[in-house]
């Protein structure tokens, strides 16, 4: 089976630039293009309208927009890495829950396959945050692959 299309959750850890190696190697195999997600979930304590100042610019900026703007950054420094590894990629910067998120971005951009890390938590761990790969593996209509970074 050649996969069209990679949907690849990233969450800026060493376990998501893993899994994104990873489908990059699948992409060029199958002559796929990559779409890297990344989901914003904003704390409830604060509304969409906060303002912080960033030292970059000092330029009062909504907490929802500069998240907004960094994510959107670093999916394209990315996506600019895979092209010059010869891999279409795009990035999608979306405000939501990890796993519905997720699961709606399949849908969206018709992906083949899933291809995200795992942080392989454990124990009280894993019983306190949960695992968003283990729940998106139980809710995905395509395969999942997860990959835990070699430590």
């Amino acid at each position: 089976m050649a996969w069209q299309t990679i949907l690849v959750p990233h969450d800026f850890s060493t376990s998501a630039n893993h899994a994104a190696a990873i489908a990059r190697d699948e992409a060029k195999l199958h002559g796929s293009t990559i779409v890297l997600l990344h989901v914003i979930e904003l704390p409830y304590q604060l509304g969409p309208d906060a303002v912080i100042v960033p030292t970059e610019t000092g330029a009062p900026i909504s907490v929802k927009q500069y998240a907004l703007d960094s994510a959107e950054n670093h999916l394209l420094d990315i996506a600019d890495r895979l092209a010059k590894d010869g891999v279409t990629a795009t990035g999608a910067v979306v405000i939501g829950s990890p796993v519905e998120e997720i699961v709606r971005a399949i849908d969206h951009h018709k992906a083949d396959l899933v291809v995200m890390g795992t942080h392989g938590r454990t124990g009280i761990r894993h019983l306190v945050a949960g695992s968003v790969a283990e729940r998106v593996v139980r809710a995905s209509k395509v395969p999942v692959l997860t990959i835990r970074h070699p430590e």
